[in-house]
């Protein structure tokens, strides 16, 4: 492995990426969380790219923010969507108030980290919900961590490290969440593996 930086790729490709979600993304898997919300939640999305989550959590009511490490992918977002609240920083080093969200999304962008940096996060955003508070992760689903070039095998590369059910779900409940549900999508489109979506709830 090279690098585990991923930040020039997303930079680089801001508006390629964009296109494909464009045409593959839909909110099929956003629903099952915007469910356990009630209208006008507070809801913070990790990694929010160029906020194609966002603005189906506005469109439902919610009360909604990003954050994005990609200054390319911030600016393309508020050019697609006018009016979504997207903060450019890295989230790794994101430290909410106490109990200050109704719900946290973290949609494909955990995968870009080891364990310990997941783990870090994920009691980050423990942190910072309220009791009874809902937390959704998305990530690829697979074994070995891996370089993606994909899109241009001279270019930056990202870098992947899939989670399987029991690993992600046991990083959650050892942070003090309840396993709710969980679901798959399969590989498709310009996805390289099969997605994992886990919802947990708050406990206490």
């Amino acid at each position: 492995m090279k690098s585990q930086d991923s930040d020039a790729y997303y930079e680089v490709n801001a508006r390629l990426l964009s296109d494909r979600e464009l045409r593959e993304k839909d909110p099929a898997e956003l629903v099952p969380f915007l469910q356990m919300l009630a209208p006008g939640a507070r809801v913070l999305d990790l990694g929010s790219g160029t906020g194609f989550d966002l603005g189906w959590m506005q469109k439902a009511g919610m009360d909604a923010v990003g954050i994005e490490n990609s200054p390319a992918r911030v600016k393309l977002a508020l050019e697609l969507n006018p009016g979504l609240i997207v903060l450019q920083k890295n989230f790794l080093f994101y430290t909410p108030k106490e109990a200050e969200w109704d719900g946290v999304w973290a949609s494909r962008s955990l995968h870009h980290f080891d364990p310990e940096a997941v783990q870090r996060v994920v009691a980050s955003a423990f942190r910072g919900l309220k009791a009874g508070g809902s937390i959704g992760v998305v990530v690829y689903e697979g074994m070995d961590a891996f370089e993606d070039r994909a899109i241009d095998l001279y270019g930056p590369s990202r870098y992947l490290r899939p989670w399987n059910e029991n690993a992600i779900s046991s990083l959650l409940e050892q942070s003090g969440f309840k396993i709710e549900r969980i679901g798959r999508r399969p590989r498709g489109g310009s996805h390289p593996l099969p997605s994992l979506l886990v919802l947990g709830r708050k406990i206490g």
